[in-house]
């Protein structure tokens, strides 16, 4: 009981350390896609217009309906509210997950998913990623329970944390899969095949019915628009992009790199797929780590291939939950034994930990590239408001948002005449010309925004006229 008590006071400081790592990397203003969520939201302005108008892949329901809430243009760490608390919250999860298997197990769990780069950076800006994981982790501690016999099917449950999941983010769907597969493998160790997918059927049904329920409104709503469901960008399949998204996945989950896509990917795989076949003590959670981890990653490159859009890190946060949950059963069962075990593990843990807290505190002082700070330099040279020119209208969300945001007014410009500055997208990380030409004008960079990795939005500023003594500052 002491040992169980001790865990919890564990937990609860993983929970804090979390908190303080998330509220950090939530400073700075919306970037590129949670400002268009807020620009949809604006003008959806009921809760029935973000379910039924907005027709966009960049909605994430939940996310939106809190943004409604809140107030678009509130301040942004208000607007990331829901995901830092649903982020901290997971912490909790996966420490109860852990705890299932021993108390070093649960403090591990939650100790990595505190400090994960990958979990930290989408538990920490406003979008469906954050609320997503929290119900993907309630999932699998609900059918956890289930498969120990520790209560009934859990029909009900699992539907509506399946509805909430899709509400979240439409990649809940991946966790539903797994989900699935778990469960059908698992009850068939304990009856035939037939019997195992009938029984997987059952439960799971309502679960599908919920799936096909919000399916079902989106494309009802995408057909009764005139535009039809509109996306982001969307680029082609490629190899590369393929395996940088994967291996970005990888890195962000433990913040160790080998150097290469093929052998961090290699090394991640390899040493998954030994420890889930030969680690003792796992029972059915072999197969969710099966599943997860090595399956799923296959299976969506195959999907992706077909598709398209497939260079980001997101889209795996399946495989990235189940590695937290190997890594962290696996170092609590060494830490439980004792002796040299436990003392690889515990080097090992200090590894992954600082090299995560290394790669948190880039994404925290990186702020997504903050385009907030670009709408606080024009103030300082004009208080009293002034004009932008953009090329492209991709940026202009990001702009109205931080401009609102600071309640600064800004002319949004995309056609001459000449406006007071201009702000230039550097889409894929471009470089930022010194000095530029528009509407027949010179102007001159005076400051220029950059995003550490996974989400952010590149940017740089420019004057018409380079100020001297008005204390705005190159960069």
């Amino acid at each position: 009981m002491t040992a169980r008590r001790g865990a919890y006071g564990a937990i609860g400081l993983a929970m804090l350390v979390g908190l303080a790592l998330r509220l950090a990397t939530a400073r700075g203003g919306l970037w590129l896609d949670e400002a268009w969520s807020a620009y949809f939201v604006k003008q959806a302005a009921t809760p029935l217009g973000v379910l039924w108008q907005i027709n966009h892949d960049n909605n994430h329901f939940l996310n939106s309906w809190w943004m409604l809430l809140v107030g678009p243009y509130a301040p942004p760490m208000l607007v990331r509210a829901l995901s830092i608390a649903t982020g901290v919250a997971s912490i909790g999860l996966a420490g109860a997950i852990g705890l299932r298997r021993g108390t070093a197990t649960g403090v591990v769990a939650a100790l990595l998913v505190a400090v994960s780069p990958i979990m930290m950076a989408y538990g920490a800006e406003a979008r469906g990623y954050g609320p997503m994981v929290t119900v993907m982790l309630v999932a699998i501690l609900v059918v956890d329970r289930w498969l120990d016999g520790e209560r009934e099917a859990p029909v009900w449950p699992l539907a509506a944390l399946t509805l909430l999941g899709m509400l979240a983010q439409f990649t809940y769907i991946f966790a539903l899969a797994a989900l699935g597969g778990w469960i059908v493998a698992t009850l068939s160790r304990r009856m035939t095949l037939d019997e195992a997918v009938r029984s997987g059927l059952r439960t799971l049904a309502p679960s599908i019915g919920a799936v096909v329920l919000v399916v079902a409104v989106v494309v009802a709503a995408a057909h009764a628009s005139t535009a039809g469901f509109q996306t982001g960008g969307y680029p082609g399949f490629t190899i590369p992009g393929f395996s940088g998204g994967l291996e970005d996945a990888v890195v962000h989950t433990f913040g160790l790199s080998l150097g290469s896509a093929f052998a961090t990917i290699g090394v991640a795989a390899v040493a998954s797929a030994a420890a889930i076949l030969l680690a003792p003590g796992m029972a059915g959670r072999r197969f969710l780590y099966a599943l997860a981890v090595l399956a799923f990653p296959a299976m969506l490159a195959l999907a992706l291939s077909r598709i398209n859009n497939a260079g980001f890190a997101r889209y795996y946060f399946l495989a990235c939950i189940g590695l937290v949950l190997l890594v962290a059963e696996l170092s609590g069962a060494a830490i439980a034994r004792g002796g040299w075990r436990r003392a690889v593990a515990v080097v090992l843990l200090a590894v992954v930990v600082v090299a995560s807290l290394s790669r948190d505190r880039a994404l925290a002082l990186a702020l997504r590239g903050d385009p907030g700070r670009a709408v606080a330099t024009m103030r300082m040279a004009a208080p009293a408001g002034t004009s932008v020119g953009v090329d492209t209208i991709r940026p202009t969300a990001v702009l109205e948002a931080a401009a609102r945001t600071a309640g600064y007014s800004l002319d949004i410009r995309r056609d001459c005449p000449a406006a007071a500055f201009v702000f230039i997208d550097l889409e894929d990380h471009g470089a930022a010309p010194a000095r530029l030409e528009r509407c027949g004008q010179s102007y001159a960079r005076i400051a220029v925004g950059r995003y550490f990795s996974m989400s952010g939005f590149d940017w740089s500023l420019y004057a018409r006229t380079p100020p001297q003594s008005n204390g705005v500052s190159g960069h």
